[in-house]
């Protein structure tokens, strides 16, 4: 990397802002546009207890990936400098597991509060880390970190 370029992965959005941008969203859509089409399983009480184990699962792995940076002393936004290659806990199975957080709690909260509009939203949440910051995220990672992050992009999903 040379000096006159910036040390930061140029992400479009802080991933918080992009994940309560599409939230905010769902919101708004529900208010102005209501869709029900979970109303079926709602009174078979299984939509909120799926949503309930989707958005712990959701915060205990986004926590766990925010842990691991911790650990390793680097920045966890992504407008900030990367410090150092982050491969272990979470990071030994998916490259991804704080935005893989965020699609989780996006689903958990759609299906806790029937709220429709967050299930249509999501592919839109999927889209926009994806190509907004994943990609983005790899090629400054690449560009960082040469051939050790080549090498873990071999052997770790980016997803799942």
């Amino acid at each position: 990397m040379t000096h006159d370029e910036e040390d930061v992965a140029g992400v479009i959005l802080l991933p918080p802002y992009i994940f309560a941008a599409v939230l905010g969203a769902a919101f708004l859509l529900q208010y102005l546009l209501p869709i029900d089409f979970l109303q079926a399983y709602r009174a078979q009480g299984w939509q909120f207890w799926v949503g309930v184990i989707a958005s712990i699962s959701a915060m205990a792995l986004a926590s766990y990936g925010a842990l691991e940076f911790r650990r390793q002393d680097t920045n966890i936004p992504p407008d900030k400098p990367s410090l150092a290659l982050v491969t272990g806990g979470p990071y030994r199975f998916t490259r991804n597991p704080m935005y893989i957080g965020f699609l989780l709690l996006l689903l958990g909260i759609g299906l806790i509060f029937s709220l429709e509009w967050a299930l249509v939203l999501w592919p839109t949440l999927a889209l926009v880390l994806h190509y907004g910051v994943v990609i983005r995220e790899e090629a400054y990672l690449a560009k960082k970190f040469g051939a050790s992050y080549q090498e873990f992009l071999s052997n770790t999903r980016r997803w799942l």
